[in-house]
């Protein structure tokens, strides 16, 4: 399949370039005495003081959550209160590109030992946020700029764990200005990746990491029995609040529940390389804790015991077969277990089942450790090497609290012998020189040395993610291995009936945002009850793939640099000698047929080549050591132009 020769706007959420800092009082004054445009309109956020009494405005965005109205205000008669445990309040506003801009608001906590947040995101750099814990209330503020192409953004609350509540009121978005022209800049310092240590286990080393770095693209898969739920994807169960039985029969369904009866892991594995992606990974388990795979837990719920198939053994021998590296996600969090939500049995979190507070909550939660404990070593043990997994719910109650999490689960090499949770010894594995039973990452090392991990078990990770819809903003990552997941369907992970993609051009710029920033994409494919991965998905991955076969080396094995993104408009990678110019819908001089680099320094120009069409281009190199590049045609790679730039010597010395 050839790859269209069209062009449409990437989504609006874009930029690198953020001015000012984050402080708790009012910042320095921003000089924008020069400036053109003057914004009439003063109310940019709708019900700022919340003195309508209700979340009029804020209630607009899917995100709202654990919020209400209280009369506790610094101001008026009203205020907005989040919490307990993980609440926002968010609310999307219009903005003018490319313009300097302030957020403040008043916030205050109940108990002076939790943290709420203000936050600013998706204007086109990195979010941004301040926040305080102090029970009375206090100015925040934040400035940033918008990018070239940004129209909008979000605002949000956030009390993000505990019992209290987070309160804010007064809040103001003021335009400044507009924003200065971008600093022609130098090569960036390349700093090393940091190895970190916790919980007596250390991150793996460049050399174990390097085919995770080098490969850039790979295909998630969300699968499992929510597969055959019209009503909605994989977080059905606790959206409609369905029991456990009644979750069970309709996925037990002979002629509408989950069959897997058209399932070919081979044909995945092709679509996974016609798509150009290099690793995949499958959900083991999701959160309603059905499992893909043949564990021996008794209270497990497993396709081997419904389908007589273990479905990830079948996985694991394609995607091995095919030469893609095996990855699997797995979640330890599960909605079988009351206990999930009241693990002391003492105090039982917000859930929509209804739950209350229970002694016996404490048993039944060190049973979900136990099974947990059962499924990760069948796992680590029973199916051969595994390249990445990608953890996913470690967190208790659907609440953030680490060094809860961290207890609990007994997330690092050995399990505390004094845990309030222990596991029975037919469940444990016991290291050979200490004799002590291994912890979560414990397991992991002992099991499988070479394995990635990501940080969503209570362990730091060896890669760190990135979830979401919108465009991958900031500075290069070179502390981090990161990753950002997306769902190629809009709308849930898991697969529902008809629902509209992400077009080639979306998802192009999806993975060249992630590589001019050194990042990996995870692209998620939603099969359906069946295990087929719906026609439209498949057309989007085939024509991606064909895109790649072309520019791929500006992809892979390639680092992000010499240059900072300028997100919307440009970004960069390079590999050896070459400089790959990746350049967007945003650019403010697309329409001149031209594009200016940043400064080369002392480095001198070979060739310069449009990588989609292969034609060498006229350039010059200018006073300041840019290089202006003449003739580029931007309208026949879709989403991301790149030009390849040979030097006379290596970008970076070794």
């Amino acid at each position: 399949m050839k790859v269209k020769h069209r062009r449409i706007s990437l989504p609006i959420i874009m930029i690198l370039i953020i001015f000012g800092i984050v402080a708790l009082t009012e910042f320095s004054p921003i000089n924008a005495a020069n400036s053109k445009f003057t914004q009439e309109k003063t109310d940019l956020v709708t019900n700022a003081g919340f003195e309508s009494g209700n979340l009029q405005g804020w209630n607009q965005h899917w995100k709202t959550r654990q919020a209400s109205i209280t009369e506790d205000a610094f101001s008026g008669q009203y205020a907005v209160k989040v919490g307990p445990g993980r609440g926002f309040c968010l609310q999307e506003v219009m903005v003018k590109p490319n313009s300097l801009y302030r957020i403040t608001a008043y916030l205050k906590t109940n108990t002076g030992a939790e943290e709420v947040q203000l936050i600013v995101s998706d204007y086109g750099g990195p979010e941004k946020a301040v926040s305080i814990a102090l029970p009375d209330y206090t100015k925040v503020s934040i400035d940033f700029q918008t990018s070239f192409v940004t129209e909008k953004l979000i605002i949000s609350i956030a009390h993000l764990f505990g019992h209290g509540h987070g309160y804010a009121d007064d809040i103001q978005l003021t335009y400044l200005g507009e924003a200065p022209e971008p600093k022609i800049q130098e090569f960036v310092d390349i700093s090393e990746r940091g190895i970190k240590e916790e919980g007596g286990v250390a991150q793996l080393p460049d050399e174990k990491v390097e085919w995770f770095q080098n490969n850039r693209f790979g295909m998630f898969i969300h699968w499992g029995v929510y597969a055959a739920m019209d009503e909605g994807a994989e977080w059905v169960r606790h959206d409609q609040a369905w029991g456990h039985e009644f979750y069970q029969r309709k996925a037990r369904d002979p002629e509408k529940g989950f069959t897997a009866s058209k399932f070919d892991a081979s044909q995945w594995t092709d679509l996974a390389k016609k798509a150009g992606m290099k690793y995949m990974a499958l959900t083991a388990r999701h959160h309603d804790g059905y499992s893909l795979f043949d564990s021996k837990h008794p209270s497990s719920w497993t396709s081997q015991k419904d389908l007589g198939r273990d479905l990830i053994k079948e996985y694991v021998t394609a995607v091995r077969a095919s030469g893609l590296h095996v990855g699997m996600y797995y979640s330890p969090m599960s909605w079988r277990y009351p206990g999930y939500y009241d693990v002391t049995g003492k105090d039982a979190k917000p859930n929509v089942w209804g739950y209350k507070t229970a002694a016996w909550h404490k048993a039944d939660a060190r049973d979900m450790k136990e099974e947990v404990y059962e499924q990760v070593t069948t796992l680590l043990k029973d199916y051969g090497q595994i390249d990445y997994m990608f953890w996913d719910g470690g967190w208790l109650g659907q609440t953030v609290d680490h060094e809860m999490e961290d207890y609990f689960w007994d997330s690092g090499k050995y399990q505390n012998p004094d845990n309030e949770w222990p596991i029975r010894e037919k469940y444990i594995t016991r290291d050979n020189d200490t004799g002590k039973a291994l912890g979560i990452m414990g397991l992991v090392r002992e099991c499988q040395p070479d394995m990635l991990v990501n940080e969503r078990f209570s362990w730091i990770g060896d890669v760190h993610g990135e979830e979401g819809g919108s465009m991958t903003t900031g500075d290069i990552r070179f502390e981090h291995l990161e990753e950002k997941c997306v769902s190629l369907q809009k709308g849930g992970w898991g697969y529902r009936p008809d629902r509209p993609v992400f077009s080639v051009e979306e998802v192009v710029g999806f993975l060249s945002n992630c590589a001019v920033r050194n990042m990996n994409l995870l692209l998620n494919v939603a099969p359906d009850r069946e295990g087929v991965i719906p026609q439209n998905q498949q057309e989007v991955l085939l024509e991606v793939g064909s895109w790649l076969e072309v520019v791929g080396k500006a992809i892979y094995g390639t680092t992000g640099g010499p240059w900072q993104p300028l997100f919307g408009e440009y970004g960069f990678t390079f590999n050896d000698n070459k400089i790959y110019c990746h350049i967007y819908d945003g650019y403010r001089e697309l329409n001149s047929g031209t594009f200016t680099t940043q400064s080369l320094g002392d480095k001198t120009v070979s060739k310069v080549v449009n990588l989609f069409n292969g034609e060498e281009l006229i350039w010059v190199r200018n006073e300041n050591n840019t290089v202006t590049i003449n003739g580029v045609d931007y309208t026949e790679s879709p989403a991301a132009t790149i030009l390849e730039i040979t030097l006379n010597q290596p970008v970076f010395k070794e």
